[in-house]
């Protein structure tokens, strides 16, 4: 972070209890991660919510975490065929090169792209903007709690500009 790096990391898997953020999403030179569920229902925004694993703040310092949220339910990824988790999660499987899983390690790479795309248009952007744009341009509720939400649900759209 302080040599220009972004780095985004899962909230954790440990929701819905409040003060469920352990290390790194502590940290604040960190983007940390929450998982939102659109109940897969992508063209109706009245059913979604942060998902009921997703990990919530506040941190054991007492600050605001997560500080965004990402699709993180239902998440269609590359499969690791005869990895642990394949052997797991057989049902998990689509088709042979496929798997669909959730959680928030699945969320964070949805914002660790964006942020690609951020840095792809602006290259010069450090890591504090980044943050700060993801989280200003972030869609939100009204009277959410932000140990839950963090910023809201993560809008590429409005943070590439």
């Amino acid at each position: 972070w302080d040599a220009g790096m972004v780095v985004c990391v899962a909230a954790g898997n440990s929701g819905p209890n409040s003060g469920t953020i352990a290390s790194p999403g502590l940290s604040d030179k960190v983007i940390t991660v929450g998982a939102f569920d659109d109940k897969d229902t992508a063209g109706n925004r009245d059913d979604d919510d942060v998902a009921e694993f997703s990990s919530r703040g506040p941190t054991i310092y007492g600050d605001i975490k997560p500080d965004i949220l990402a699709p993180g339910v239902n998440i269609v990824s590359l499969r690791s065929p005869n990895s642990y988790l394949d052997k797991l999660q057989k049902s998990s499987r689509v088709g042979n090169d496929y798997t669909v899983l959730s959680g928030t390690s699945m969320a964070t790479p949805i914002c660790a792209g964006i942020v690609a795309l951020m840095l792809e248009h602006n290259p010069n952007l450090p890591p504090n903007e980044v943050k700060e744009r993801l989280m200003n341009n972030a869609v939100s509720w009204e009277g959410i709690d932000p140990n839950k939400y963090g910023a809201g649900y993560i809008n590429a759209e409005k943070a590439i500009y």
